[in-house]
């Protein structure tokens, strides 16, 4: 049986500011969903990027695959930047996600996996972002069109 993967990351971050207001991300939620098949190869989830303060940027990258008839297993990785510019090359951390989300009942609620990002230089040190994933696993039938 075909799987029904939905779900959302959510980006909270801080661009620590010295004399102004910190500033944090307004457009932080990023939904997904995506139809994962038996015996079907690892699947790519596009995640936008999360920008704020005119200097970060988070990027998630995702991928599922089933590792049964009723279990999706989630990897990828989180990573950082902060510059120049939101669209600055300078990444200052990334985090490894890998997860299992069994199927969602309604004693099984969604699964949820957080990670933590920190810059780790002297100057911006107190610019992070913590990423929040939430992942529904339900099963569908899956049409075949003869």
């Amino acid at each position: 049986m075909a799987r029904l993967l939905q779900g959302n990351v959510r980006v909270e971050g801080v661009d620590h500011e010295d004399f102004t207001a910190n500033e944090h991300p307004s457009d932080k939620l990023r939904d997904f969903q995506i139809v994962l098949e038996p015996g079907q190869p690892e699947q790519n989830i596009t995640v936008a990027p999360v920008k704020w303060g005119g200097e970060c940027r988070v990027e998630v990258e995702l991928n599922a695959r089933l590792v049964d008839q009723s279990t999706a297993k989630i990897t990828g990785q989180a990573r950082f930047f902060e510059g120049a510019s939101e669209e600055t090359g300078e990444q200052e951390d990334t985090e490894t996600i890998d997860f299992v989300v069994p199927r969602t009942t309604s004693t099984t609620p969604p699964r949820q996996h957080h990670v933590s990002l920190r810059n780790t230089v002297a100057i911006g040190a107190e610019d992070s972002a913590e990423v929040f994933l939430t992942v529904s696993n339900r099963r569908i039938d899956v049409d075949d069109d003869d």
